[in-house]
């Protein structure tokens, strides 16, 4: 816990983490020789929030890896249901040579394997929006990181929770931090508008 507490204590540190979960099955887990259970994840995204409140959380998950049942693969959408990730990347699993489980038994269908990872995305990408549209109106520190290509006289940036802002600028403020108000939310991040000084 002292990774959190320095998180919450050091103004340098930004507010996120990223943990992967890999699945959301005790016994999924385990196949897969991840050491810790689903129980065990939770407490560490609880100790993080309980410290730091507006704290981002990212993951990374797999879905279909052998011999995932329908019903274990219900638990990882539970979990994700229960923590509301910011962020997941999210895979099919596929063998590789080599590995320990390219030589399990039981896989499971391509086709299942791309039902369960359209779900899961589905799911993950109401979640992300519904967190960035609380945002909207507030006033994110942003560090400007380029311009936006696709905007011209726009600028675009990355807020202490990693959130990506588009927002009207000027090239000499890359490499600043300005204070920006969040104006339209999206999946990827926020439109926004500078502070005016």
């Amino acid at each position: 816990m002292k990774l959190l507490d320095a998180m919450r204590d050091l103004p340098s540190v930004c507010e996120h983490l990223h943990l992967p979960l890999q699945a959301g099955d005790d016994e999924v887990l385990a196949r897969m020789g991840r050491g810790y259970t689903y129980a065990h994840y939770r407490s560490l995204i609880d100790a993080a929030r309980e410290r730091i409140p507006d704290i981002a959380i990212s993951t990374d998950v797999m879905v279909g890896f052998p011999g995932e049942t329908d019903q274990q693969f219900r638990h990882t959408l539970r979990a994700f249901q229960q923590i509301r990730f910011d962020q997941a990347f999210m895979f099919k699993y596929n063998d590789r040579p080599g590995t320990r489980a390219a030589q399990m038994p039981d896989k499971v269908t391509g086709k299942v394997k791309q039902q369960r990872l359209e779900e899961l995305v589905a799911l993950q990408n109401e979640i992300a929006r519904d967190i960035n549209r609380r945002q909207v109106g507030r006033m994110l520190e942003v560090l400007v990181t380029g311009p936006d290509p696709r905007s011209s006289g726009k600028v675009r940036g990355r807020t202490r929770t990693n959130k990506l802002v588009i927002f009207p600028g000027q090239p000499e403020l890359i490499g600043q931090l300005v204070v920006v108000q969040a104006q339209k939310a999206y999946l990827w991040g926020f439109l926004g508008k500078i502070r005016s000084t």
